[in-house]
């Protein structure tokens, strides 16, 4: 078997497993071979180095955490406290202090910065930072999925406070129940287009009976249709002379959101039932 078989019975194999992450477009062997290298120089890398991380490419949470304290401290040691983002001096205090609490979730990455060369970039971990005294969310930050810190600090607004972001298959029950739909295989994703989730406020992907939905963060319900029209960037889409014929088209219950790379479809807005 050559290798470009191999990396697509392995995609094919991940997407399989129960639990894991799951997409509906897949990178091109061709690219993803472009990632062996730059992951091998993130594993080698040792103490001194820019690329050096406790943990790379972390797994279980107590590695994403490590790879964040550590990589908080080194980016933020230096800088002027009237300099640090907002939130990020509460932060450094609590990790003094030994007071912080940590919610992570891994973020699986519909954006177009997945599926790009020399980079490996399926997934990110959501860290939602919460002061161990009060229980208020004190910032999000965001580690790529190497480990490094892409979102230093991202405060919330007050509204923001009171909606927590629950593991994926209490979400889903949630959604579930106001919907009248039974779910499974549930996931935070991020995405672009019409319908945006930022990582720091990411939407809920779960599958049902050959459909796939997006619950947005503000609890709309949205329909994908798996075997939807596909759009490319750049060809199809990408600049507002190409997107709004398609957006007009589309009405004020239709989407353009992305799926990965330079992918789009569309998605429609459900009802409650």
């Amino acid at each position: 078997m050559n290798l470009l078989k191999t990396l697509a019975f392995a995609l094919v194999f991940l997407a399989a497993v129960p639990g894991s992450a799951w997409n509906l477009v897949e990178c091109s062997p061709e690219v993803a071979q472009t990632w062996n290298l730059p992951d091998q120089a993130l594993r080698a890398a040792t103490p001194g180095s820019p690329l050096y991380l406790p943990k790379p490419f972390p797994k279980s949470k107590d590695e994403v955490l490590a790879d964040y304290v550590y990589e908080f401290q080194r980016l933020l040691k230096d800088m002027r406290a009237e300099s640090l983002p907002k939130g990020a001096a509460a932060v450094l205090e609590g990790l003094r202090q030994g007071r912080l609490r940590y919610d992570v979730l891994r973020i699986v990455n519909w954006s177009p910065t997945r599926c790009v060369k020399a980079r490996r970039l399926d997934a990110y971990h959501l860290i939602r930072v919460i002061d161990g005294r009060s229980g208020l969310e004190i910032t999000r930050s965001v580690l790529d999925e190497s480990g490094h810190l892409g979102v230093i600090s991202s405060t919330a607004e007050d509204e923001r406070q009171a909606a927590r972001l629950r593991p994926p298959d209490e979400e889903m029950r949630s959604a579930a129940s106001r919907f009248k739909i039974r779910g499974d295989s549930p996931q935070y994703v991020t995405t672009f287009g019409s319908l945006r989730c930022p990582n720091v406020t990411p939407c809920l992907a779960f599958r049902s009976a050959g459909h796939v939905y997006l619950v947005s963060y503000g609890g709309e319900l949205f329909e994908v249709d798996p075997q939807g029209r596909r759009f490319e960037m750049g060809k199809d889409v990408g600049t507002p002379e190409m997107n709004e014929p398609l957006l007009k088209s589309l009405g004020p219950d239709g989407r353009l959101v992305s799926l990965g790379g330079k992918v789009f479809t569309t998605a429609r807005k459900m009802k409650g039932r």
